[in-house]
């Protein structure tokens, strides 16, 4: 990943003009119209890979491909198999307001990773879990795998991170230990390691948020770029 795919990130959130190029001077948004909430993206080669939150909906997670990011192809789901999301990550008996959420579509060494977060509360409750887990395809039009939990993180809207010297990083939300005013959020960022699903070593508080008082710092997206990290993240 790389500033344009924040570039990108930003623009299909609703801008009526982009610096993304392409043989016209101007098109139409929504370029995806219907319910594509969320949306986070990855270039390979010259193709686009598009990946939307889904909620209760199964298939979850559609996937879309594009070479000019105004034009999108249908291409596929992240979430294909009842097996897929009838354990950990429950969609079963799923409320309408939650599923799944903020998904983060990234790729690396010739694999597709789709990281994301499941929130779940059972029927008349309004305390529940929120499960983060990986799914990995070859071919971003499936199969994809069964989801791998990431136990131990906390949070909503994860993103993976692959730097330079191989490393790889889960970044994520949680409550602070020590908030400065009720409702304020933390982005952390956690080392990952890929062959176990685990998290090691230790977490590392990154940022709160630019608003004192507000809440829900959420939706974090890390780049890297001429030796430089970008935090993106969302607030409200």
């Amino acid at each position: 990943p790389s500033l344009s795919t924040a570039m990108f990130e930003a623009c299909l959130s609703g801008a009526s003009a982009s610096p993304c190029g392409g043989e016209k001077d101007s098109f139409v948004n929504p370029v995806l119209p219907g319910g594509f909430p969320d949306p986070s993206v990855c270039r390979v080669g010259d193709t686009f890979y598009l990946c939307n939150s889904s909620f209760e909906y199964f298939p979850g997670l559609p996937i879309h491909t594009s070479t000019d990011l105004v034009n999108w192809k249908w291409a596929g789901h992240g979430l294909h198999r009842r097996e897929q999301v009838s354990g950990a990550v429950n969609l079963i008996d799923v409320k309408s307001d939650d599923g799944i959420q903020a998904p983060s579509i990234r790729f690396k060494d010739g694999t597709f990773y789709i990281i994301t977060t499941c929130v779940y509360r059972p029927v008349g409750s309004d305390e529940g879990t929120c499960t983060n887990f990986i799914i990995t395809a070859t071919d971003v039009a499936g199969p994809w795998s069964d989801p791998h939990v990431i136990e131990g993180a906390p949070g909503i809207d994860p993103d993976i991170f692959f730097d330079d010297d191989g490393r790889v990083w889960y970044v994520g939300t949680a409550a602070p230990e020590k908030p400065n005013f009720p409702g304020e959020g933390e982005i952390y960022c956690h080392e990952l390691d890929l062959k176990s699903w685990k998290l090691i070593g230790d977490r590392h508080h990154l940022w709160r948020g630019a608003i004192h008082g507000g809440v829900f710092v959420e939706g974090p997206h890390m780049y890297k770029h001429e030796g430089s990290y970008y935090l993106m993240a969302a607030e409200g």
